[in-house]
Parts: structure tokens; C-alpha cells; sequence
């Protein structure tokens, strides 16, 4: 273990003495190609899949398999609880393809994304997700199958695979320097701020996706500082409460962000 992440470990490990639950931290610096990860597993994803499906979207709307305009409409079956807009509004809505990935990221829509897998293909997904070389992830349900997590399949991915693909995203490697843009433009707009860009300082920038289930609280996404910017990935599980969890992220994000700019500025 290097002196970068010695630092790293025995700061994020204070944070955490206090805490219940299970956390995994993945952190990247594109500038050096400094990597460091603490407890990195596959763990349940939440709604962390969303970017490797966001991803499949574009590459099928790259190569004109799907078309960004496509209109998409759901029907009263497709209803599903959790987060989203699509479900206060009536069955029949359509929105386009485009809109869709951009519910599915922004406000983590359930409808949208459970749309975005059938059109797209669980199959065609997974395979984007092995050929960007993410071995821990894998969609195995749609969003809110309750029932199929119960028999055991379940989305997973791990803070190292997010890393992996956000970095991807952040070089403009992941589909091309067009698309990959678009979905950093996307990630920025996320309305969840409450993890990762929390404690951090107003004029800080985030294109990050959240995700949460009972008992796990995640966070993962680029972050753009005045000194250069760092990717940082952060999961959790078997938590006492969701309250608890948010704020644990939100520290692990700030001593990250505090290690960084010291770091960059030569201390």
C-alpha cells in the first residue's frame, strides 16, 4: 500500500468507526491514474445499474438501432412504485427515448428505466456491461421485482465497476466523445444531491447517479473541482437507517474531497 493510500484508508476508516452497516469506496484520479479502493465487492446496486443501461441506450442510438425521438408509452401493468414522475401521471403517457434516459438518471425513474430494459434488452445490456469489462455487475431484474430479488436475482455491481465506467464516461472512451458528453450532461442534472455533493463546497460540480434499497444508501459520480477532478464511487449496505446512511456518505465524500485538494495543492 502506497502513502496516497495508506492516507486514504486510515481517514475513511475513522469516519466509518462509528458507523453500522457495510461500506465500499472506489476513488480515481484521471489526472495521475491513481487508484484506491476500500472493500470493494459486488453488492446490490439499486438504481447504480441505471448507468450501464444509460450507457446501452446510447450506443444503440450511436449505431441507429434506437432512435433518440422514439416515443415509448406505458401501460397501467407497467406502473411501479418508487422513484419517479412517470407514475403520478396516467397510463398512455409516451415520452421519447431520450427523455426516458434522462427520467432514469435525473429523478431515477422506475417506469422509465423498466421501459428503457424492455426496448433496449436485458440481454444487449449485459453484454455492454461485459464488453466495458465490468465483471461484478449484472442486471438480472427489472427495477422494483420485488419477487425476483427474493429468488435470488438480483441487480448487483461494485464501487470498482462504477469507477470503471464513470471513468470511461470522464475520458469520452465509453461510446464516443459525443455521447459520452451528453450522458456527463445528464449526470449533472441529477436532483438527488443529498450523498456525494452534500458537504461539498457550493461551487463544486457533480455528474453522479444515487441509488438506494432497504438498508443501503449509494452514491457514485465525477466530481469537478477548482483543482481538477476525481471519481469516486460509494456503496452501502445492511444499515441501520437510511438517514444514517446518507450521512455517512456525505462524510466519506467530504474527507475524500479534503484529501484531494490537499493533494493538489501540494501539502
Amino acid at each position: 500500500m502506497n502513502a496516497d493510500s495508506f492516507v486514504l484508508s486510515t481517514r475513511i476508516v475513522k469516519v466509518l468507526e462509528k458507523e453500522t452497516g457495510i461500506f465500499a469506496v472506489a476513488l480515481k484520479d484521471p489526472r495521475t491514474g491513481f487508484h484506491w479502493s476500500l472493500n470493494a465487492c459486488p453488492m446490490r446496486s439499486a438504481s447504480l445499474i441505471k448507468l450501464f443501461i444509460m450507457v446501452e441506450a446510447f450506443e444503440q442510438m450511436k449505431t441507429a438501432q434506437l432512435l433518440s425521438d422514439t416515443v415509448l408509452s406505458f401501460t397501467e401493468s407497467d406502473r411501479v412504485a418508487g422513484s419517479g414522475l412517470l407514475q403520478e401521471l396516467p397510463a398512455g403517457t409516451s415520452r421519447t427515448v431520450w427523455e426516458l434516459v434522462e427520467l432514469m438518471i435525473t429523478e431515477s425513474d422506475n417506469i422509465a428505466t423498466n421501459l428503457l430494459i424492455d426496448r433496449l434488452s436485458m440481454s444487449a445490456i449485459n453484454a455492454r456491461i461485459r464488453s466495458l469489462g465490468c465483471n461484478d455487475t449484472v442486471l438480472r431484474r427489472r427495477m422494483m421485482d420485488f419477487a425476483a430479488a427474493a429468488a435470488g436475482r438480483e441487480n448487483t455491481t461494485s464501487v470498482t465497476d462504477v469507477v470503471h465506467v464513470l471513468s470511461l464516461l470522464h475520458d469520452g472512451r465509453c461510446v464516443n466523445l459525443e455521447a459520452d458528453s451528453a450522458m456527463r450532461a445528464i449526470l449533472g442534472r441529477q436532483t438527488d444531491r443529498c450523498k456525494i455533493p452534500f458537504l461539498l463546497p457550493a461551487v463544486t460540480v457533480c455528474q453522479n447517479k444515487t441509488g438506494e434499497l432497504p438498508g443501503a444508501e449509494h452514491d457514485a459520480g465525477i466530481v469537478l473541482t477548482p483543482q481538477g477532478s476525481y471519481i469516486l464511487a460509494i456503496m452501502s449496505d445492511a444499515l441501520a437507517d437510511s438517514e444514517q446512511g446518507c450521512r455517512a456518505v456525505a462524510l466519506i465524500s467530504r474527507s475524500i474531497y479534503d484529501w484531494y485538494a490537499e493533494k493538489t495543492a501540494g501539502v
